[in-house]
């Protein structure tokens, strides 16, 4: 008997603590910084308000260049099925949409920077491209608050400088995520992907089948 008292607290115990750790908050801070010869992404996380953290850089400069320089030694035999691919990714990526679109309402982003600065060496064409990238900034964000909350405005600020050729663009996010949600959302894209992969196959073997007759 003592021993099936001791099984009942440890199992109450670790529904508690499945349930704590459930309603944990992530906060999560990335930091980008784009210019004309650097790329850096800086990803920050801290867990069990604030005891536990987590800090990584990725340098996607050096990445770049020798994706570059593949790209230039490969020849294009792939093409046309990249392009089947790009094509359908669409229909493709349309059963997980839903579960994206649920998981990004819940991440609620505590502040956003977004700061640019361009210079094309002349004032005219400065003058252009900084329009350019106002509008792309304010379509991309309107588009982006339709699946997010934000706490407050987002900051955006293009800075043009009409001295001398130069770019660079810097982005800042700091957002809060429930462990809970994201367990369950990988939980669900796991079960969707599983599906979907299971239809793939089904539909290959009845194309395969119908070739054979």
């Amino acid at each position: 008997m003592q021993w099936l008292v001791v099984f009942i607290l440890c199992f109450f115990i670790f529904i508690i603590i499945f349930i704590f750790v459930l309603l944990l908050t992530i906060q999560m801070s990335i930091s980008t910084i784009l210019s004309l010869s650097n790329i850096k992404i800086r990803i920050k996380a801290s867990i069990f308000f604030g005891l536990l953290h987590f800090q990584k850089v990725f340098d996607l400069s050096d990445l770049l260049s020798i994706q570059i320089d593949e790209t230039e030694d490969q020849d294009f035999k792939d093409l046309p099925s990249f392009l089947h691919d790009l094509a359908n990714f669409p229909q493709n990526f349309k059963p997980f949409q839903k579960i994206l679109a649920r998981f990004l309402n819940k991440i609620k982003i505590k502040q956003f920077e977004w700061r640019t600065t361009i210079g094309l060496g002349d004032a005219a064409d400065t003058g252009v491209a900084s329009g350019a990238i106002w509008s792309l900034k304010g379509t991309l964000v309107s588009w982006v608050r339709n699946y997010l909350s934000f706490y407050q405005k987002p900051l955006l600020d293009v800075q043009p400088n009409y001295q001398q050729m130069t770019f660079e663009s810097t982005c800042q996010c700091m957002m809060q995520i429930k462990v809970g949600n994201a367990i369950w959302t990988a939980y669900r894209l796991a079960r969707q992907w599983k599906k979907y992969k299971k239809q793939q196959f089904s539909h290959t073997e009845k194309d395969r089948r119908t070739l054979n007759a």
